[in-house]
């Protein structure tokens, strides 16, 4: 099989992310949920469910769409956000309570869709793990490999190749949906003026350094933002949406 992957001329770890079945990417998706998350609880209301299912189903096309993506947000202080195996995204309340408009939140979601719908995460593991696990993998073993994988994942960074990607499929899907790319841009400016003066006691204190660390936002990452196409767009969510979004981690759920 990778010979016929080497003759193809084809990227071997994407090859092999692209064969492997829908219950092996949700089972890498929950044991790597289950390892970040560690006992942290989930923040969930009502309200707040209701507003990050609104601006998922935006984002992916219309209010009659079928969410792909399974958005869960946990009660963790760290600013970050990020997507599993199996279509799973993980957004912290510190990225909720530091963003400054949901427009913000949509952009950063819309990126994490891009790395989750190319493949990202599943290329980046098969590439650590190596050809040979993830062959075991596919065919149904590697139970010792997979018992592991959770801290695997939480430890992958993606290539600046993947993360240019990643930032062209969310400005696309804002485009879409016409929410606008302006909150992509000023979240991220915002997160990189932080990375001079803040250094050390951010970092220590798990903030914004947190998603640079993952997510290092560069100014050509910040100019394509802002160089992106300009058209008609709306908020993502209204006012009331968004203050239910950003408190679902402070309001008890009835």
């Amino acid at each position: 099989m990778l010979t016929l992957i080497s003759l193809a001329n084809l990227s071997p770890a994407r090859t092999l992310a692209r064969m492997m079945p829908d219950t092996v990417r949700v089972s890498l998706g929950e044991h790597t949920v289950q390892t970040v998350t560690n006992d942290r609880p989930l923040c969930e209301t009502p309200a707040g469910n209701a507003a990050m299912q609104s601006m998922v189903r935006r984002l992916l096309g219309g209010p009659d769409h079928t969410p792909q993506f399974q958005v869960i947000v946990v009660d963790w202080d760290l600013v970050n956000a990020f997507a599993t195996p199996g279509n799973r995204i993980v957004v912290t309340k510190g990225l909720l309570e530091s963003a400054q408009s949901a427009d913000e939140v949509a952009g950063v979601l819309a990126h994490e869709m891009g790395h989750a719908t190319l493949l990202h995460p599943e290329t980046s593991l098969v590439r650590v793990i190596g050809t040979s696990a993830a062959v075991e993998l596919l065919l149904g073993g590697g139970s010792g490999t997979l018992a592991n994988i959770g801290v695997l994942l939480t430890q992958l960074s993606y290539t600046r190749q993947a993360e240019e990607e990643a930032d062209e499929e969310a400005l696309k899907r804002l485009e879409t949906s016409a929410i606008s790319a302006k909150g992509f841009g000023d979240f991220f400016r915002r997160v990189s003026k932080m990375e001079e003066p803040a250094g050390a006691a951010q970092q220590e204190s798990g903030g914004f350094m947190d998603m640079l660390r993952t997510h290092p936002p560069t100014l050509e990452r910040i100019r394509r933002v802002d160089q992106a196409h300009q058209y008609p767009a709306t908020p993502s969510l209204n006012q009331a949406q968004w203050s239910a979004l950003q408190s679902i981690c402070t309001e008890k759920a009835d």
